[in-house]
């Protein structure tokens, strides 16, 4: 076999491998793919505690966790689970009550979940609401 020959099959060769294991660090990194959703479950009808308890949320979500909303790891969303499509909600996460709910998806799938029920008990301090709400969502996405 000439020389140009030898180079070009060990030049398609190096490309090959190259492209394989770029797609298998590819499908390993996406297999682990891990999300946050926080969810605040509120009644179709709200007081006004009800409401200072989202706007609490969205401010605290919003400052704390702002480069991890922009790249879509944690999600924020409110939803009325009074509705029909969201009654379900009321028993897959045990609740009675308005409620913010931690739900941790790996590929799309839930792997755990977490009620910060104690959102009541500080709905007259933001500063006390604000770093319980941050340090209960480092904590569930470091576990």
């Amino acid at each position: 076999m000439s020389r140009q020959i030898k180079v070009i099959i060990l030049f398609l060769f190096t490309i090959c491998i190259n492209y394989m294991l770029n797609a298998y660090e590819n499908t390993n990194l996406s297999k682990n793919k891990e999300h946050i959703d926080i969810i605040y479950f509120h009644a179709t009808v709200r007081c006004e505690g009800c409401l200072r308890i989202e706007d609490f949320i969205d401010k605290t979500i919003h400052y704390a966790f702002e480069q991890e909303l922009k790249d879509r790891s944690i999600t924020l969303k409110s939803l009325d689970f009074l509705q029909p499509e969201n009654e379900h909600f009321q028993t897959d996460y045990k609740f009675d009550v308005q409620s913010l709910i931690l739900s941790k998806k790996i590929n799309g799938k839930e792997v755990a979940w977490k009620n910060l029920d104690s959102i009541w008990d500080l709905d007259s301090d933001f500063g006390k609401f604000e770093s319980y709400v941050e340090k209960e969502v480092r904590n569930f996405i470091k576990n």
